[in-house]
């Protein structure tokens, strides 16, 4: 990890715990199309992959009707009253100030649509911290790996000199096909632990943000 110049965060789990005002959002769609509320368990599932997967998984239904779905539910989550229902992970804050301190860029990668990955950096402040922000694109076209070059990209990094950070599977296969270094953490929705970080060759594990600092 020694020649890293440009560590980017996952969103969902990573950065932050949004999960609160995505069960909200979803319930409130679930309810409005007269669905049978899913479970706590399977809700969790509907914070790691891109949400049109996670209703035609759920419920399955049709990917035209997936996409509506979608609409609905974002067209609730985007509202200040859903997307705010977000809470700091604890010591991320100072992690991301120290690792501008120590000459670091950073940056974000995310499956959330842009404009709320945006929002939601403003919000809480920690826009300041980053040099590059991407996610996902209206038509939900990009890739996770094509999201992380584009950070680099931005950034004028090479994959060499890049850590991805990240929950999930998606994460750590996107880190792999950019050609980054992985970080999983175990604090999120996604790893439960960490040997499903280290099931993945060359990525670290770490459980807490400031663990980040000791790579």
């Amino acid at each position: 990890m020694k020649n890293i110049k440009l560590v980017i965060f996952d969103l969902d789990g990573t950065l932050f715990n949004t999960k609160p005002g995505i069960m909200k959002a979803i319930m409130k769609t679930m309810d409005e199309k007269g669905l049978e509320r899913p479970s706590e368990e399977i809700c969790d599932s509907f914070i790691v992959p891109p949400i049109e997967d996670s209703f035609v998984r759920v419920y399955g239904v049709s990917r035209e009707e997936s996409k509506e779905l979608s609409n609905q539910f974002r067209g609730y989550y985007g509202e200040d009253d859903y997307l705010y229902q977000t809470e700091e992970y604890e010591g991320m804050r100072e992690t991301l100030s120290e690792l501008k301190k120590r000459g670091m860029k950073l940056a974000l990668a995310t499956y959330k649509k842009e404009w709320m990955a945006e929002k939601l950096c403003r919000h809480f402040g920690y826009d300041v911290f980053l040099d590059s922000l991407h996610g996902s694109d209206p038509e939900g076209k990009r890739t996770k790996a094509g999201i992380i070059n584009m950070c680099m990209e931005e950034c004028g990094c090479a994959s060499s000199e890049t850590l991805m950070v990240g929950d999930t599977d998606f994460d750590a296969l996107g880190a792999r096909d950019a050609g980054t270094a992985f970080a999983g953490v175990t604090y999120g929705c996604g790893f439960a632990n960490r040997k499903d970080v280290e099931f993945y060759e060359g990525a670290v594990a770490i459980d807490s943000p400031k663990e980040l600092l000791e790579l």
